[in-house]
């Protein structure tokens, strides 16, 4: 007879990292492995035990240290991710968080917006040229922190005045950016022999963390009395929403993004309170 499983782990332990090893970022990796890590000590059961109270009861004990209703939603999505992925390979016969309904997130952008004079002043309080950059290759290019801080010289292709970026970004997909000639010039300044990447740890050749990077905004940005809260991820946001002001054309901000479906970049038009296609007729 012929066995319905489809993997070789024998144990929780060995799932969940057969699971990891589906994710292609080292980030994701971390970050799953740790909520998964927490959910099971919470529930001192192993997967196989694993009622939908107990998923239900997770997420209570998560509200009730004033967690984020986002981060509640990703560690749900991860717990999600992992039983039907056990439940697929033949390991679990049933998935109960199938039954736990997902979480309403109101991710409301404009509240997450930085406007082109708020970014010149986060740069006038950095302390080195390192950090002034990173600021701006985030906000004028729009990448992830996680695409910005990997930046390497061999990424960039010259051709004349021309100068594209290539980028490997969310699900190992590639895209090309175009850097601006003034961006361009200034990036210059961060070469340094033997260097490879753009954005290093002091001292070294390797590329500066994420940590680092989200730290450095906070503390740039109380600086500039601009709200707490702030994460590189609202640079990006700002970058796709004053692209979208100047009349970029939708499909190219899609591209630019990296996003794989642009129903993800039309959130962005709703922040174009002010305008209807009205504006764009003459009669």
């Amino acid at each position: 007879m012929l066995s319905s499983k489809l993997t070789r782990a024998e144990n929780d332990s060995e799932i969940v990292l057969s699971w990891l090893r589906n994710k292609q970022s080292v980030h994701t990796q971390k970050q799953y492995s740790y909520t998964i890590e927490h959910f099971l000590q919470f529930t001192g059961k192993n997967l196989s035990q694993i009622m939908i109270e107990d998923i239900q009861d997770y997420l209570s004990s998560l509200k009730l240290r004033n967690q984020k209703v986002s981060t509640i939603k990703v560690k749900l999505m991860t717990i999600k991710s992992l039983f039907s992925y056990c439940v697929k390979t033949g390991y679990l016969p049933l998935n109960p968080a199938a039954m736990v309904d997902n979480l309403r997130v109101n991710d409301n952008i404009s509240q997450k917006l930085l406007t082109v004079d708020d970014v010149k002043r986060l740069m006038s309080h950095t302390t080195g040229i390192r950090d002034k950059l990173l600021i701006k290759v985030m906000f004028g290019l729009g990448l992830r922190v996680s695409e910005a801080i990997n930046l390497q010289w061999a990424n960039f292709s010259v051709d004349g005045e021309k100068v594209n970026l290539t980028i490997v970004g969310k699900g190992n997909r590639q895209r090309t950016v175009l850097v601006i000639p003034s961006l361009w010039q200034e990036l210059q300044e961060l070469r340094k022999e033997g260097r490879d990447y753009l954005f290093t740890a002091s001292k070294k050749n390797v590329p500066m963390r994420r940590n680092t990077a989200h730290n450095m905004l906070k503390r740039v940005g109380k600086k500039a009395e601009l709200n707490q809260d702030l994460s590189c991820h609202w640079l990006r946001h700002s970058h796709a929403t004053e692209a979208i002001k100047g009349g970029c054309d939708l499909s190219l901000l899609q591209q630019s993004l990296g996003h794989s479906s642009i129903t993800t970049t039309q959130k962005y038009l709703c922040l174009r309170k002010n305008e209807g296609s009205g504006n764009y007729i003459n009669f």
